[in-house]
């Protein structure tokens, strides 16, 4: 309990000269930390470019070849089933199953685009390690 008040204390009898020395003494650690928030952040955005042109290039993929396939399908069941009585629900049928395709491309794109909440995960966790550290010392 007697830990507050001694550091309620430093804090107000801490002066700007005393923070400017502070800064002064520590100005090339801080220095080098920033240089290395700086290397962390680059890399960690070479690694989300990367991830993100993945995404793109298996997004088009996906799509183009999910419509070929589905185009030549769909043609097929209908000219299989033409000059029958089950063309209507053969038709419905396609429509639906579009539409599930369609459902399950969705879900995968949002798995993927959420990995973005991960991005920079280790220059977050490292800046506010350094951001704690520095109140505690000051």
């Amino acid at each position: 309990m007697e830990a507050a008040p001694t550091v309620t204390a430093e804090l107000s009898s801490t002066t700007p000269l005393d923070v400017v020395r502070l800064l002064r003494s520590g100005g090339g650690a801080l220095l080098v930390q920033a240089l290395l928030h700086g290397q962390l952040a680059r890399i960690e955005w070479q690694e989300e470019k990367q991830r993100l042109l993945q995404l793109l290039a298996i997004t088009l993929l996906g799509f183009a070849c999910l419509l070929c396939v589905l185009l030549f399908a769909g043609g097929f069941l209908l000219a299989a089933t033409w000059d029958t009585a089950w063309r209507l629900p053969a038709l419905a049928g396609l429509v639906l199953f579009y539409g599930a395709a369609t459902a399950l491309a969705w879900r995968r794109f949002q798995r993927l685009a959420a990995l973005g909440d991960h991005a920079f995960a280790g220059l977050r966790e490292e800046l506010a390690a350094d951001a704690a550290l520095l109140r505690s010392n000051l």
